[in-house]
């Protein structure tokens, strides 16, 4: 998350941080020149606020992207790249039960699914298609992973720990090729 911010942190960001530090000692000069005009204390105060919120913003985001996440359940994911496409599979694995909950839940339904069989189904994978040169698709990459970020929205992680040296060096190459811009 951390990476993907970095690199994709908007220009508005910057704006905002400017325009609270210029109100801001705007505030401050207009204090130094009345200071009893009590409206710019607090003008000084609400900008001092923003900034601190605004500078703020991506922790929270980060904090707020992780406590989601670790409610889910973990997710299996295969990734086949071809010469003019990726597609990577997502398998959603079904919710566990507790243990407890579960003998709870029997002893209730007992009476009403005693002929009844529970079939617990496969979970089915979901693929997503990514075609090079026609998705906006960026290749970033840092010291432990590869990225492939689609649409500026969506983020695929690669751990280098799950890959062997050689296999890096060919999708590293294959990516960078592939999703280079053409300007």
């Amino acid at each position: 998350m951390k990476m993907f911010q970095k690199n994709f942190s908007s220009k508005r960001g910057t704006m905002f941080t400017v325009a609270y530090l210029l109100i801001m000692a705007g505030g401050i000069v207009a204090t130094v020149f009345n200071p009893t005009n009590v409206i710019l204390y607090i003008a000084v105060a609400c900008c001092l606020f923003g900034l601190i919120y605004h500078l703020t913003s991506k922790y929270r985001v980060r904090k707020s992207i992780i406590k989601t996440l670790s409610k889910m359940n973990p997710e299996d994911y295969h990734c086949t790249i071809y010469k003019n496409k990726l597609e990577i599979e997502t398998i959603i694995k079904p919710k566990e039960i507790p243990e407890e909950k579960s003998g709870d839940i029997a002893e209730n339904n007992a009476e009403e699914k005693a002929d009844e069989e529970i079939e617990l189904k496969e979970p089915t994978p979901i693929k997503s298609v990514f075609k090079f040169k026609d998705d906006l698709l960026d290749f970033i990459e840092d010291n432990i992973s590869f990225y492939l970020v689609y649409n500026r929205q969506q983020i695929y992680c690669f751990p280098k720990r799950c890959l062997s040296e050689d296999v890096q060096n060919t999708v590293r190459d294959h990516l960078t090729k592939m999703t280079e811009k053409d300007f």
